[in-house]
């Protein structure tokens, strides 16, 4: 018989936290199903456990909830366009505005793909595919994101070359290359990252002088976000998935 996998050697991309798929698959909240799980009324593979804070695998793993086996779940695959002024959480102890003050309900289950910070806007994927989330984040699968950026004044060639062969940001220590950097006006400029380095465009500026005054993602691979408004949803086509997933 196999056993429930919920020690951290155990996690990986395609983990779940136990209470969470619980309530993805509509069955009930969150602290509902932590209610059932320590009551003993959920399984693993045939195991009762009730420990909380465990994590499964729902391809693999066979779970029951008061001996029925939970509904499957759909997979959901969605580009949001965050509007600027909102953090990427599910909440805040500063009382800022989260992403899901803003996304609608219906897709409250899903998970963001990365981030944006705070002061930027544009493409933001969110799927509750953890498989899908990590080939979209993860550096080795070399998924581009593309970015209008505005200067605080005219940008440099010479910063622009320094840019793309890398500045080492601190405390870290990294070397953060811009991909590509391309200038669309004596302000303005596109780029190009494979890298996900936190504020990673907007410290390799800092740190040669610049300041960032707007920051929009406007395309994640081969998803762009066209004329999708501010606050916006809409799912990926069948093809933007094929591309993203390297099947093309």
């Amino acid at each position: 018989m196999k056993k429930p996998q919920h020690t951290p050697k155990a996690i990986s991309s395609s983990s779940i936290r136990l209470n969470k798929h619980i309530a993805n698959s509509g069955v009930c909240s969150r602290r509902e199903a932590d209610r059932l799980i320590t009551n003993g009324q959920v399984t693993i593979n045939g195991i009762k456990v009730s420990e909380l804070g465990i994590s499964v695998n729902p391809a693999t793993d066979e779970i029951k909830v008061s001996g029925h086996f939970l509904p499957k779940i759909r997979r959901q695959y969605v580009l949001f366009h965050k509007p600027k002024g909102v953090i990427t959480t599910r909440s805040d102890e500063k009382g800022r505005k989260s992403l899901y003050d803003v996304l609608p309900k219906k897709y409250h289950s899903l998970d963001p793909a990365g981030r944006l910070d705070r002061d930027s806007s544009g493409a933001l994927i969110l799927s509750n595919d953890g498989d899908f989330i990590y080939q979209v984040t993860h550096p080795k699968f070399h998924v581009p994101k593309v970015y209008q950026v505005t200067l605080d004044r005219p940008v440099s060639p010479t910063h622009i070359r320094k840019l793309t062969k890398g500045i080492t940001l601190e405390p870290e220590g990294k070397l953060a290359q811009l991909t590509e950097v391309i200038q669309t006006g004596p302000k303005k400029l596109q780029v190009v990252l494979l890298t996900g380095y936190n504020r990673q465009i907007r410290r390799s500026f800092e740190a040669i002088g610049y300041e960032v005054t707007m920051l929009k993602r406007t395309a994640i691979g081969p998803v762009g976000l066209g004329n999708l408004r501010p606050g916006a949803c809409r799912f990926l086509s069948p093809m933007e998935m094929k591309t993203l997933r390297g099947k093309q």
